[in-house]
């Protein structure tokens, strides 16, 4: 019962960091495009650089939050089995 939980909820976290990740790479190109209105060439490569630091940042913070999840979901279901095992919630 709790694989399945643990699997649901690592699922949902994935799906969180995969919209994160998305909207990190569409912002970066919004950022890039938005780089180029300046009219000046060193300023433009200047921000696109800097929109690519931004979006590579991002998408790096969305993985670990994912990953700090997953680690968190895995806690809790051995938690939870080693409850099942030993009788319980203590209610003895």
């Amino acid at each position: 019962m709790e694989s399945g939980k643990e699997a649901a909820a690592n699922a949902g976290a994935s799906a969180r960091a995969g919209m994160e990740k998305t909207r990190a790479a569409v912002q970066g190109q919004v950022d890039k495009a938005a780089a180029y209105t300046t009219g000046h060439r060193e300023a433009a490569v200047v921000n696109k650089e800097a929109a690519e630091v931004k979006k590579q940042q991002r998408i790096h913070a969305a993985e670990e939050e994912k990953q700090r999840a997953v680690r968190g979901h895995a806690a809790a279901k051995e938690c939870a089995e080693t409850e099942d095992r030993h009788g319980g919630h203590g209610d003895e």
